[in-house]
């Protein structure tokens, strides 16, 4: 039997998404629960119907392997000058058992590799990234140890898998959202400048959460969560402290 993936969307032409132009895969399952997410229709690991006014829907679609690579290799004109191919999710850590001949056949034609991720997952599935993996783009989010319970996550994993990931030199960007109330506290910034002055990446990072998956929220019957909006000033902050660090910071306004 062919391996069959779920994935939601193949979005060509992406620009943030590592380096130069890339191709990003969005596979479906998240294994957190962050109140924030952007890509809601990502959580769940399954298809999902939907209703938008008269339009019936589906977020979702099998795909196998085979006909995945066929569409990364499309644009492949494009990943010359230094573009790519760029997992994301969802958790696309969680797939790499199954994608892992996809990743072998990409590497033997020298495309680049990154991946969008949270680092919650099983460390035999670091193991295959840091195989074939060109770059890591790495959240930070709530490193306090006591409210991780908040967005499910596992911070005893996130360490053991960071530290698997310098240790082997790869590249790395990591990525933080500024989320008043769960990452923009006084607490979690002290472990996050921590964090950074042990750990230095490529470059940080950083962007304020918006609402253009708003939609896709009330299409699943949910409602997307408010949250304070963080102020300029605060965030010229954080990036000032960072960049003190011999960190290269970029702020994305989105």
């Amino acid at each position: 039997m062919k391996e069959k993936l779920i994935i939601t969307n193949i979005q060509r032409f992406s620009l943030h998404d590592g380096p130069g132009i890339r191709t990003t895969v969005f596979f479906k399952g998240c294994n957190l629960m962050c109140p924030w997410c952007s890509n809601p229709e990502n959580i769940d690991f399954q298809i999902q119907k939907f209703k938008n006014n008269n339009y019936d829907g589906t977020y979702g679609y099998e795909i196998e392997l085979n006909e995945l690579e066929r569409e990364i290799l499309k644009d492949k004109i494009y990943y010359e000058n230094g573009g790519g191919i760029t997992f994301s999710g969802g958790e696309c850590l969680l797939q790499f058992e199954k994608i892992k001949p996809l990743l072998k056949r990409l590497k033997e034609q020298e495309i680049n590799i990154c991946i969008e991720t949270s680092l919650i997952a099983p460390e035999k599935f670091v193991d295959i990234a840091i195989k074939y993996v060109d770059e890591f783009i790495i959240d930070i989010k709530i490193l306090d140890k006591e409210k991780i319970y908040k967005i499910n996550s596992n911070l005893e994993l996130y360490n053991k898998n960071i530290k698997k990931v310098f240790d082997n030199k790869c590249t790395v960007t990591f990525r933080i959202p500024l989320v008043p109330e769960y990452i923009v506290t006084d607490r979690n910034l002290k472990e996050i400048y921590s964090f950074l002055n042990i750990y230095k990446p490529l470059k940080v990072e950083i962007f304020k959460i918006h609402r253009l998956g708003e939609n896709k929220y009330h299409t699943l019957g949910k409602e997307m969560p408010i949250f304070k909006e963080i102020q300029e000033k605060e965030i010229c902050n954080i990036k000032r402290k960072i960049e003190n660090l011999g960190i290269t910071v970029i702020y994305y306004k989105i």
